[in-house]
């Protein structure tokens, strides 16, 4: 780094500074502030534009903080991509607005010499006396609310609070367990239908991840699998359940029932495993499973990075018959131009777009969702729509020429011998969507 110096000298002063900081807003009363920020897929930009592009990015960032007409804040670089500022307030009511000011300024788009860069940034505040009463203490507590913002999805600031830290405690003991929860058969798949929102024919199912902890008992896949990915674990577990999606096929079709493709959820890190697609071949092979009994779902943001190597990459699970899904689609890019470069066979709308789809005073997303359906129509993808609950959302979706249905409102996942028992007897939820037209009738 050309501007800065080293880490560990800027650490020992910014730590003194904090403790003189401290000592002064206990006398006249007044508050610290210590935000720990740092740049979302830091190491990709390294990769792709290089070590001093890198640099310059955080160059750049520092000098945004250097230039501010106040005397009042203290920048400390912490090594790699992290910083540390600290700031003093007179007033509570000043700080949320000034923590504001301080984030829009640093996401504001860099210029750099492969072109304009827009940081992603995850930042993490505490507040003195409010969070803690020692300046180790406010480090930890910043760090600890920067991580949440993290675990969040990041690219957001996030306040310390007690809360954040028994969460932080929990996820590290769900960490510790996760490891070795494969070899322990703690996990199991369970399979959501797919249904045709006119007929009730189901069409296919979705396999989703779940955990039965030995102690905690079931753990939602909303905290244990951001885990997953983040330690890397989801390529061998990812793996597995490829494997056991295929063999719960092999049982349905020995039992001589009709099978229905099933889609399997791909995170990018597997994605991008330099052997993944000879390892698909390899365990369909295994398995003596036809291609066309497995569809992929990736999401949008995995799509969007190396774009060449992904069409790739998508083009060969193409060529061996299987579908392609985009999943939890509008949430990430939603962007035209990868739509029509991918050989992208369904868009799958996020669920949080579903909710109250049909009523316009609720929300925003019956524009939403209907763009969507618009211009899946125009590049003749299939739609899912996930998360429908309701026969409200069932008759919007199916008015806008949604065909497929996955939701509550026809099936919770069900286990694989539930999911047999149902190819066995109707193969239908025809009943289901009668009770929900007569509702809707009666209404």
């Amino acid at each position: 780094m050309e501007n800065l110096p080293q880490p560990g000298f800027m650490q020992e002063h910014f730590f003194a500074s904090l403790m003189t900081r401290i000592k002064q807003a206990e006398t006249d009363e007044s508050y610290v502030l210590l935000l720990r920020f740092d740049l979302d897929g830091f190491r990709k930009l390294n990769e792709q534009a290089g070590y001093r592009e890198g640099d310059r990015v955080l160059n750049i960032l520092s000098s945004r903080i250097d230039d501010l007409p106040d005397d009042n804040e203290q920048l400390c670089w912490l090594g790699a991509d992290e910083f540390a500022l600290m700031l003093g307030m007179d007033d509570r009511d000043e700080i949320e607005p000034r923590v504001s000011q301080l984030y829009a300024l640093l996401r504001e788009p860099c210029e750099i010499n492969t072109g304009r860069f827009q940081p992603r940034i995850s930042l993490g505040i505490a507040v003195y006396p409010d969070d803690h009463m020692d300046g180790y203490g406010l480090m930890l507590a910043a760090e600890s609310a920067q991580r949440h913002a993290k675990m969040r999805g990041g690219a957001q600031l996030n306040y310390y609070s007690n809360k954040i830290h028994e969460q932080a405690r929990y996820l590290a003991l769900l960490e510790k367990d996760l490891h070795g929860a494969l070899a322990r058969e703690e996990f199991y798949l369970v399979y959501q239908p797919k249904v045709d929102s006119t007929t009730g024919v189901v069409k296919g199912f979705e396999a989703l991840l779940r955990w039965r902890h030995p102690e905690r008992g079931m753990i939602s896949p909303v905290e244990f699998i951001p885990i997953l990915e983040d330690n890397r674990m989801i390529i061998e577990v990812g793996e597995w359940i490829f494997a056991e999606v295929c063999q719960a096929l092999v049982r349905w079709k020995k039992s001589g029932v009709d099978i229905v493709p099933v889609s399997v959820n791909v995170s990018m890190h597997q994605f991008k495993q330099p052997n993944f697609i000879e390892r698909l071949q390899q365990i369909l092979s295994e398995h003596e499973i036809e291609s066309g009994m497995i569809e992929i779902e990736i999401t949008e943001s995995c799509l969007m990075d190396d774009g060449q190597e992904n069409i790739n990459i998508l083009s060969q699970i193409k060529s061996m018959g299987m579908g392609i899904s985009i999943d939890d689609f509008g949430t990430g890019y939603s962007s035209l131009s990868y739509l029509k470069r991918f050989p992208v066979d369904t868009l799958k709308i996020d669920r949080s777009f579903i909710t109250d789809v049909h009523n316009r005073r609720k929300s925003d997303n019956a524009g939403i969702v209907t763009a969507i359906m618009a211009l899946s129509h125009s590049l003749h993808l299939d739609v899912v729509a996930e998360g429908v609950e309701t026969a409200h959302e069932l008759a919007f979706l199916h008015a806008l020429g949604c065909r497929t249905i996955q939701g509550f409102l026809f099936s919770k996942p069900l286990k694989e011998d539930a999911v047999q028992e149902l190819l066995e007897t109707s193969f239908s939820m025809a009943e289901t969507l009668l009770q929900v037209r007569q509702e809707l009738q009666a209404r």
